[in-house]
């Protein structure tokens, strides 16, 4: 019996230093990394839908994700920098799909001060911007702030092939771009290149109006002052054919502004053509805007791989205004845009914002508004807030297409890397990415709808380096592995194993005494 008891007890001794509640086996000595947040809420958006405790990040770059315990057994941070989180979400940084955050401070004149200018995106938790519109000056700028170190977040510039508005009912090419330029798309670079923008269609004024296949009523031509009844169609089906060809032929991706459904279909149709046969997963070929997108062209859309921007919030405080103006074929066309995610389309989604016509931070109902989540909110609720603070609830066509937080918090974070061909690289939280991460007030994925819109952004980094910080708040820099009175370390297991295999032979031999 002794003996049995004597080799129960070694091999137990042998194996406790390989014990313990984690997952993973605890190293000798841990690796030493920049960043630690613990005891926080990560949602991933990985493929999985995986939740974490906590994050190591070191030089710019996820190394661990997991629970307090795997990452605090195996992990120590720099300079004491392990901070805990006390259940605060962590999701990976905010990326514009489609946005004028960069391309407008150069318009307004705010080019000496491009560090500064994007604490307003970096504080609202964007890490990534994809501009829709530059042109050379823009250009040139952007690649200088990269060369100085002065951009601070990523950005990803479509270059314009025309202009958004007609001269004489024809559309205004720029003619200054190099032939022989190539896309970059250096996933190391802050500064990239993935595409060209096309004008397609009007919006209004002097850009004409969105191409339709049924014309506008008499009493929209009388009130907008539109000339062509059908709306503006900025280039015909060869002419489109030959330019987006090109661009697919030089690597280029294209971002096409179609907001009526007869551009929409003109674009569908390029796309179709350029990619002859193949699919659209190598060169994310993408539609801007989709304001009157038919249900053909979804499922046209589906069977081309295409991918497409989505206004987050819609302006419901306009929906009887709509309704009093439009047949019911129009209603349902302009909400379709929010079916795309459901359908299985790749969307992301597209802010507009810009400074061109000024910053207001109080103003919480312009529909191209900075905030992401009012976005998110508008998205999921399909309810805005009007200029004078009232919220709208949506008339059950303006809600008529569910999209739900998870659908949402997608479209704005790894789609957006998607469309640029960085989703290896950044819009999701995975071992191996940038770290290009953000800490909020609340978790979206658990709180009441209503409040998805009141979320602020505590913290921002952009490839391990914070950029934003709430002045009001500090993190405690307390993370410990567990409890007082709780020690589950390999160690204090053998040492308790040895103890009680010592009082176990002890007093089997006393008993044989006896």
């Amino acid at each position: 019996m002794r003996n049995h008891l004597s080799i129960i007890c070694f091999i137990l001794v042998i194996l406790a230093p390989f014990t313990g509640t984690g997952s993973t086996l605890q190293q000798a000595s841990p690796t030493i990394v920049d960043y630690i947040y613990c005891n926080s809420n990560i949602i991933t958006i990985d493929d999985s839908s995986s939740l974490f405790e906590a994050i190591a990040i070191k030089d710019g770059i996820i190394v661990a994700l997991g629970s307090n315990e795997e990452i605090l057994s195996n992990y120590e941070a720099e300079n004491n920098q392990c901070y805990n989180l006390e259940g605060r979400t962590i999701m990976p940084g905010i990326i514009d799909g489609h946005t004028h955050y960069m391309a407008s401070l150069f318009w307004i004149g705010e080019t000496e001060t491009i560090y500064e200018s994007q604490i307003l995106a970096l504080a609202n938790g964007y890490t990534t911007l994809n501009e829709k519109s530059i042109d050379m000056g823009e250009f040139q700028w952007l690649q200088e702030a990269e060369q100085s170190n002065t951009l601070r977040l990523r950005v990803n510039a479509f270059l314009i092939y025309n202009y958004a508005w007609l001269e004489n009912n024809e559309s205004v090419l720029v003619e200054h771009w190099n032939p022989d330029l190539e896309p970059l798309l250096n996933h190391d670079r802050k500064f990239r290149v993935p595409g060209f923008k096309i004008y397609l269609d009007g919006a209004y004024g002097h850009r004409g109006f969105p191409a339709m296949s049924d014309p506008y009523t008499q009493e929209m031509i009388d009130l907008w002052g539109i000339i062509n009844p059908y709306g503006d169609l900025y280039f015909n089906q060869s002419e489109l054919n030959s330019v987006v060809d090109s661009f697919h032929d030089r690597g280029f991706s294209v971002a096409v502004h179609a907001m009526g459904d007869r551009a929409t279909e003109t674009i569908l149709n390029s796309i179709e053509y350029a990619l002859n046969g193949t699919d659209n997963d190598n060169a994310r070929h993408q539609i801007e805007h989709n304001s009157f997108i038919r249900e053909d062209q979804i499922a046209k859309a589906l069977s081309l791989n295409t991918i497409h921007s989505v206004r987050g919030y819609f302006p419901t405080y306009w929906q009887q205004e709509y309704a009093d103006l439009y047949s019911s074929i129009w209603m349902e066309r302009t909400v379709n845009r929010y079916s795309l995610p459901g359908e299985g389309l790749h969307s992301y989604l597209e802010t507009d914002f810009g400074f061109l016509h000024g910053y207001d931070e109080d103003n919480w109902s312009k529909s191209a508004n900075i905030r992401p989540f009012l976005h998110l909110w508008g998205l999921v609720t399909r309810k805005a807030i009007d200029i004078n603070g009232t919220i709208h609830e949506p008339d059950p066509w303006v809600a008529e297409h569910e999209i739900t937080v998870e659908q949402a918090l997608r479209m704005m974070t790894i789609e957006g890397a998607y469309a640029v061909k960085q989703e290896d690289y950044i819009g999701s939280l995975e071992v191996g990415k940038y770290a290009d991460i953000i800490i909020l007030t609340a978790d979206p994925l658990t709180i009441d709808p209503d409040e998805l819109k009141d979320i602020e952004v505590m913290l921002t980094m952009v490839e391990g380096k914070i950029e934003f910080q709430m002045a009001s708040h500090s993190f405690p820099i307390t993370c410990e592995l567990s409890t007082p009175g709780t020690d589950t370390t390999p160690w204090t297991i053998l040492l308790s194993i040895t103890g009680i295999c010592v009082i176990v032979l002890i007093t089997t031999k006393k008993i044989r005494i006896k």
